[in-house]
């Protein structure tokens, strides 16, 4: 391809080309895809005994290890590929990280900064990568990278490390055991987010500070900078979302290269359990931070102690991911000090104490709720009756958290049940997962001549042994010296107790967030059987017979074999996933993910009724032919276990058009849909089947039990899906899902009958045909459907009616050029007044200032504004009705007449420019007719308040208006097209015609005192997008302030800004104040709201199951808060200058605030956690029903969690 930033044509270094061909070459040494087909079309194998142990895939790759160390260590390579120290040139950027695109902080880097300051050159006066040379450096990205390969990293260490030449270039084990000590210091502290504070300067991090500098280089030396950096991810995907994407790839490269010295320490080359620096010591140099860190959670400053909670959580969760990969080689002594690691971390961390944040009880997070909806059956049936009342009893007994609610717990509970199993010497493997004892090493083998005497010869044979580390161990030192520290957050953990504050210089762990490291489970197929259950076996012949796969994913794969499934997948999806630097280069396709994640099922060996038949054909000799049939044998029914992780990722992914970007990679719903839509592709008769099989499920038995979120979530999914695979659903399914989104009782009335709108206006909106395509395309001809979703309440024949005054108001903002002042005087004149017919008006009797009749003129002025809206609709309405009915004819062969009534509808004047855009149109009309709108207001608060008996608060008169404009809108725009909505919200805010409270009341229907029946589906997106508005809104309002100072604030805070560590003091001053003026703004509208929320949840008087308009409340809830600390953290600690970072959800690490400033603003103003919390125990008292208590214990206990 051309050269993106020069013309010019340069020649290519033969060293680099040659480099890159390496890289290449050691990326895909260990790709199990590729070795399967070498193992399934060739005669790998051998009749070495301890070889025909291993499985054909090890023994490809073992062959590809072999292959490469001898053209690495062959006469006159060595001197070239094995170059390191002095030898070796400083610049390896563009080798050392090809493997993947995705590790991110090579060292190299660090030293190629041309804006370097004087401390971090200091940090980094070792090049430790240059030590270790090029080879070493690409090794470790490579196995730090790529989770599914690293046995083969391990395997190739051995092998250099023994073949290269011992004069020249020995060591090559202890290089890298040494570099890789490195790496994994600096990465643990890039994931516990640990923080230098020197006394009076700011923080600095270990982290990168985006693109530091970069205003005082050249054109030139800019461009030359991007391209040096084409490998590592964009400085926005790093920070960007919730700020923590430096610390996912920080923590995934820390596990995997744990496991690298792991495999090691199974080889031999790095010391198991004797001496200080062993593997054993150093796992219990961890759970002794974790247990120290979570002991000092208990007590201290709120947010500090959370960042210490989550810290905890995640050095157990790197421990606990890395012994399964030890316990092959583990003797009694080990298997004891392990046992008791697994013991402290379940005492200390993960134990009877830890509250997880997908708890259906409390979580705030959570995917399932605690009890089901209480749901409209469509037919009126109650069949299930009694099985409902025997769940409700145990439901009460019940208040224990889920066992294994997040991955964390399943973590816990796999480690104990191997280690268990290994002290059972009788029992066999509790495992199919071979990736735990893959050993593509034990293929090496070193020459080694022996000599014979023969009479007077002597002769020489060679003979092949098996390769094996020379010399003694290796031990690993994490934490180094004081002149070379390699960790700084281990220290401080180990010595947390006797920290002392008031040191010049001090550590600080800012851990934010553990989304994307740890998850909710979602087991959606059914467990294992229980071998103690004889009546299992019925029901599994019966399954066999229907879907032999599936029955035998449910028999076969253990719940270990289920977890190490989806922590490989997991794995595989953050660190394949596709990457863009900040030079625009891209790296990896959601095609190249779906075939990674596919080459797991190379990784599980055949169930125990078929290893001995695989035994007996290996010693028989009958290894080459029957490869291929094994592996497929042996991964039978995986696709199942794969759908069932990606779908229970995706109902916890961040919520579309909710004004907050995705918590993290595997939290985005658009990536894990383009990797489902490659894996249907890939693997075409396996994959659909098994997501029609699992959907099927899940609406017929999770449905009910899910958040309303995650239900979101699933059918916003099943639409993206359906549109992108020409909408192919078994007809069968749209009948059976008819009757529940014929329901009647209006939105939110059946949780099914919800997910089926969501997927059907899913389909709708990802479609350039809009609903016309999902009623030709996608649901049966004549389906219920289309009534039920697109056409409810419409006979689409005849066209509503429309005012004489209405159409001139109309014709006037729209088909003339009349300036609006002279619109607005007519507005508000009497003229109009008398031309409005008034007849037919519900009228006022209680004379409310919510009445639609007391706001007739900013109701006449709005619907005449959105009248292109309106249009659009009738438009859309009219071409679906025609759809249907065309449908329908064509079904039962009768076209006479059915067309007509559609015909006749369609008029001139609805006639639309292709080249229309409706919003932009919008958004300009908006502006410039926004004096008719507050006019028309202000002319309606007049008329009410000249007839009120009594005062009437202008304040909550003007709030009533504001929500009179809202329901006009909500009349106009579809229900389900939030993206129209929400853009419209921002229009009227940015205009200053609604406000923010404004909006929340208008959400929570705050007209309806009781309960929330009239509460809007997506309420909480609503006010999350009226958050974002005021918290933006207070920050321009006081820049402006700084600016009108004339010297003051505002001219401290510049200067500050272009010097470095001066008049903290001013700076300071100038962040509380910001601070405070966002939060006089929002925390009004946040109480507000939590009021509304526990009034609606004390109305509820459902005794056994949870009404749906509450369990919107209660999600919303946690939703809006979860969303309204992110606009915080990308608003109002970012900074505020444009080059500061601010706006894309990163904060720049010389920000003066930080997340416990905020917490605290908020406790000052009564309206922390705490405090929330305390307005649900209050509503507890007024409860009428038994839901409406757990529903608000639950909100309140998420409360205090949170926020």
């Amino acid at each position: 391809p051309a050269n993106r930033f020069s013309t010019e044509t340069k020649s290519v270094d033969p060293q680099y080309a040659m480099m890159k061909q390496l890289t290449a070459m050691v990326a895909k040494m260990g790709d199990l895809g590729g070795a399967a087909e070498v193992a399934a079309t060739t005669g790998i194998g051998g009749d070495d005994g301890e070889r025909l142990l291993l499985r054909p895939v090890v023994r490809a790759i073992g062959t590809n290890v072999s292959d490469l160390v001898e053209v690495l260590c062959g006469p006159g390579n060595a001197s070239l590929f094995l170059k390191f120290g002095a030898d070796e040139p400083s610049n390896n950027d563009e080798t050392n990280e090809e493997s993947n695109g995705g590790d991110d902080d090579a060292m190299n880097n660090e030293n190629n900064e041309a804006d370097t300051t004087e401390a971090s050159k200091k940090e980094n006066k070792i090049n430790a990568s240059q030590q270790a040379g090029g080879l070493a450096t690409l090794l470790l990205s490579c196995s730090s990278n790529l989770p599914l390969q690293t046995p083969s990293y391990a395997a190739l260490t051995l092998g250099v490390d023994v073949k290269a030449p011992k004069e020249t270039h020995g060591g090559f084990a202890k290089r890298c055991v040494d570099l890789g000590l490195r790496l994994l210091g600096r990465d643990l502290d890039l994931a516990l987010e640990c923080t230098t504070i020197n006394n009076g300067d700011t923080a600095s991090s270990n982290g990168t500070n985006g693109e530091n500098g970069t205003n005082f280089l050249s054109e030139e030396e800019q461009v030359a900078r991007l391209k040096s950096k084409e490998d590592e991810r964009s400085h926005a995907e790093a920070t960007g979302g919730s700020g923590n994407g430096s610390q996912i790839d920080a923590y995934y490269r820390t596990k995997l290269m744990l496991r690298y010295f792991a495999h090691l320490a199974t080889i031999g080359t790095v010391s198991l359990e004797d001496g200080e620096g062993s593997l054993l010591s150093v796992l219990e140099t961890l759970v002794e931070s974790a247990s120290r860190a979570a002991h000092a959670a208990t007590s201290g400053e709120k947010e500090k102690s959370r960042a210490l909670s989550r810290a905890s959580q995640l050095l157990a969760s790197l421990v606990l991911s890395t012994i399964p990969y030890i316990l092959s080689v583990a003797g009694a002594g080990a298997l004891t000090r392990l046992s008791e690691m697994v013991e402290a971390l379940e005492t200390n961390v993960v134990g009877a104490q830890y509250s997880s944040m997908y708890d259906p009880k409390s979580g705030p997070l959570s995917i399932l709720l605690k009890g089901e909806l209480d749901d409209v059956d469509p037919g009126g049936a109650m069949d299930e009756e009694e099985d409902d009342d025997d769940d409700d009893d145990e439901e009460e007994g019940s208040d224990a958290p889920a066992p294994c609610a997040d991955t964390l717990q399943d973590l816990l509970r796999t480690v104990r049940k191997l280690i268990v199993s290994c002290d059972d010497t009788a029992s066999s493997s509790p495992t199919r997962f071979a990736l735990l004892d893959d050993a593509p090493w034990k293929t090496l083998t070193v020459d080694i001549a022996s000599a014979t005497e023969g009479g007077m010869d002597v002769e020489q044979n060679i003979e092949k042994v098996p390769m094996s580390h020379e010399g003694e161990a290796l031990l690993l030192d994490l934490i180094g010296s004081e002149e070379e520290l390699r960790c700084k957050s281990i220290p401080y953990l180990l010595s947390i107790e006797n920290d002392n504050t008031d040191n010049e210089t001090s550590v600080e762990i800012r851990c934010r967030s553990l989304d994307g490291i740890i998850f909710g489970r979602l087991a959606i197929f059914d467990l294992p059987p229980n071998p103690n259950d004889s009546d299992s076996d019925d029901d599994e012949e019966d399954t066999k017979e229907g879907n032999p796969n599936l029955q035998s994913y449910i028999s076969t794969y253990s719940l270990i074999d289920r977890f190490f499934l989806s922590d490989a997948v997991r794995d595989v999806l953050i660190c394949h996933r596709p990457m863009v630097s900040d030079a625009g280069a891209e790296r990896n396709t959601a095609k190249e993910v779906a075939e990674q994640i596919w080459a797991v099922s190379y990784l599980f060996k055949p169930p125990a009724a078929d290893a001995a038949t695989t035994a007996a054909d290996a010693t028989e000799g009958d290894d080459v032919a029957p490869a291929a049939s094994k592996s497929e044998a042996a991964s039978k029914g995986i696709e199942y276990g794969i759908i069932e992780t990606i779908l229970s990722l995706l109902v916890q992914t961040t919520p579309t058009n909710s004004s907050a970007p995705s918590a993290s990679p595997l939290h985005s719903h658009l990536y894990l849909s383009r990797v489902l839509l490659e894996l249907t592709k890939l693997q075409p008769t396996l994959i659909p089947q098994a997501l029609v099989l699992a959907v099927s499920g899940m609406f017929q038995d999770f449905l009910p039990s899910l958040t309303p979120t995650a239900r979101e979530n699933l059918g916003a999914w099943l639409g993206f899906h359906l549109v992108n695979t020409g909408g192919q659903w078994p007809k069968a399914y749209w009948d059976h899902w008819a009757p529940y989104a014929a329901v009647d009782g209006g939105p939110g009335s059946n949780s099914r009958g919800e997910f089926i709108k969501v997927t059907l206006c899913s389909m709708a909106s990802m479609s350039s045909g809009g609903a016309v395509y999902v009623v030709e395309e996608c649901l049966p001809p004549g389906s219920s459907l289309v009534q039920s979703v697109f056409l409810i309440g419409k006979d689409g024949d005849a066209k509503e009616e429309v005012s004489a005054a209405e159409r001139d108001l109309i014709h006037r903002l729209w088909n003339t050029a009349e300036d609006p002042d002279d619109i607005r005087t007519y507005v508000i004149s009497d003229e109009l007044a008398e031309s409005y017919n008034m007849e037919g008006k519900i009228e006022n009797v209680d004379k409310s200032m919510h009445h639609p009749s007391v706001w007739w003129r900013s109701g006449l002025a709005i619907r005449a504004l959105f009248h292109p809206v309106q249009r659009e609709k009738l438009r859309v309405d009219r071409v679906t009705k025609k759809a249907f009915k065309e449908q329908q004819s064509n079904d039962v062969g009768d076209n006479e007449g059915d067309n007509e009534g559609v015909d006749n509808g369609m008029d001139d004047e609805e006639e639309i420019d292709e080249t229309e855009d409706l919003l932009a149109d919008m958004s300009d009309a908006i502006s410039r007719f926004k004096p008719v709108i507050l006019a028309a207001l202000a002319r309606d608060a007049d008329a009410y308040d000249s007839i009120a008996t009594g005062k009437v608060d202008d304040d909550d008169l003007l709030l009533a208006g504001e929500v009179s404009i809202l329901e006009e809108m909500s009349k106009i725009v579809p229900y389900w097209d939030l993206s129209t909505m929400n853009s419209l919200l921002e229009c009227l805010m940015k205009e200053r015609i609604l406000s923010g409270l404004a909006v929340a009341r208008w959400a929570l229907a705050e007209d309806q005192k009781g309960d929330g029946s009239g509460v809007r589906t997506h309420w909480w997106k609503f006010v999350s997008c009226a958050f974002r508005h005021v918290i933006r809104d207070a920050c321009s309002r006081f820049e402006m302030s700084k600016t009108d100072l004339g010297g003051g604030i505002g001219m401290i805070v510049d200067d500050v800004g272009q010097q470095d560590n001066e008049d903290n003091t001013a700076k300071e001053e100038a962040a509380a104040l910001r601070l405070e003026e966002v939060l006089n703004s929002t925390v009004p509208i946040l109480k507000y709201v939590m009021e509304r929320a526990c009034q609606i949840l004390a109305a509820c008087g459902s005794e056994k199951k949870i009404p749906l308009d509450c369990a919107d409340i209660v999600e919303g809830m946690k939703r809006l808060l979860c969303a309204l600390l992110f606009h915080f953290n990308s608003l109002v600690l970012a900074s505020p200058s444009p080059s500061g970072g601010g706006g894309d959800g990163s904060v720049s690490n010389n920000s003066i605030l930080t997340a416990s400033n905020i917490h605290k603003g908020f406790a000052s103003m009564d309206a922390d956690g705490e405090k929330l919390a305390l307005m649900c125990q209050a509503a507890l008292d007024s409860c009428k029903g038994e839901q409406g208590k757990r529903l608000l214990q639950s909100l309140m206990l998420s409360m205090e969690k949170v926020f």
